[in-house]
């Protein structure tokens, strides 16, 4: 896959997240016309088609998306952290290991990801309430 059929995959799934589920990945509010399409497994990291999944990807306010790439301590404070990490725990086992690691006050939630019932998602929307059911859980 070519850059441009990339590129025209990515603006059909930000359109369709813009349509159909506009919240914002990280946090969960309502994402405005400022929204960006951010990767959970970073697009450096990965082959084109995981860059084209929609799992992958979602409507994120420039702020938090900011927060998500770049401030490791920041990250945890964003709402939906834990579906953020068991998205990326669902798409990429080894990558999540990986930065799991830098979130070790976290681990034993971490623990519980092959044991939820969430598996064959499509969108990270039908996760809205996995942060709740892992507290819920304990």
């Amino acid at each position: 896959m070519n850059q441009s059929q990339i590129d025209s995959k990515l603006a059909k799934i930000k359109s369709w997240y813009e349509i159909n589920h506009p919240l914002c990945i990280f946090c969960g509010h309502r994402v405005g016309k400022d929204g960006q399409l951010a990767h959970l497994v970073r697009r450096s990291e990965t082959r084109s088609e995981m860059q084209v999944n929609k799992l992958n990807t979602g409507l994120a306010h420039p702020s938090c998306h900011e927060i998500f790439d770049n401030d490791r301590i920041g990250t945890i404070f964003l709402p939906r952290f834990y579906e953020v990490m068991y998205i990326i725990y669902l798409l990429d086992p080894e990558y999540f290991m990986r930065i799991s690691s830098y979130y070790p006050d976290h681990a034993d939630l971490f623990d519980r990801f092959p044991d939820l019932p969430f598996k064959n998602i499509k969108h990270h929307g039908q996760l809205l309430h996995l942060g709740q059911y892992i507290k819920e859980s304990r």
